[in-house]
Formats: C-alpha cells, structure tokens, sequence
C-alpha cells in the first residue's frame, strides 16, 4: 500500500539528490565506455558495470517515488529505517530483509 514515508520538502531533496547521482554515475559510464570491454580494460569494464547496476537502482529509488512507495521496503512492505535511507538513499530493502538476501 502507497504510503509516503518523508514529509513532501525531505522526499524533494532526496529526488534531487538522486537525479544528481544518476546524472554523474551516466557521465562515468560514458568516459569509459571506448574502454569498458574485459579484453581492452578489464578495470574499466568492472567499473562501468558498477556504475551500470548503482543506475537501475537509483533509476528505480526515482520511480518509488514517483509511485508514493519509497522508504518501504520492496521485500516486505515495511519502513525502511531513515539512517539507512540517508546512507543509501536508493536502497530498497531493510535491513533485516537485505540479510536474509545475503545469507541465501
């Protein structure tokens, strides 16, 4: 169930923060695009990949946003604690949750 965890002013600033990330991790990824292949740079390549997955995560922070979800987590439903969400604007999961994740 939609339910906005932030208080309206708090969740614009995390979307302006996370369309800065966004735009800086999409610069990365295409400086080392002419050298992200594992034969030419396999550095490059590790790294852009990096880059790569931090986008769809934060791409996908934006939409839950957008949808009036964001802050709960996409596992369980509940409330993401506000100091991981101040770490990791664009996680998506608790911490409980992200553990039972891990230890799978």
């Amino acid at each position: 169930m939609p339910t906005p965890t932030r208080d309206p002013v708090a969740l614009a600033g995390v979307q302006r923060e996370l369309e800065q990330q966004l735009e800086e991790r999409l610069a990365v990824i295409q400086e080392l695009a002419p050298f992200a292949l594992p034969s030419v740079d396999p550095v490059a390549y590790q790294t852009a990949a990096s880059h790569r997955l931090a986008v769809e995560q934060i791409t996908a922070a934006l939409n839950r946003i957008s949808q009036g979800t964001y802050g709960r987590c996409t596992r369980c439903g509940e409330p993401i604690a506000p100091a991981r969400l101040e770490v990791l604007p664009h996680v998506a999961t608790c911490i409980e949750c992200q553990s039972h994740a891990e230890a799978a």
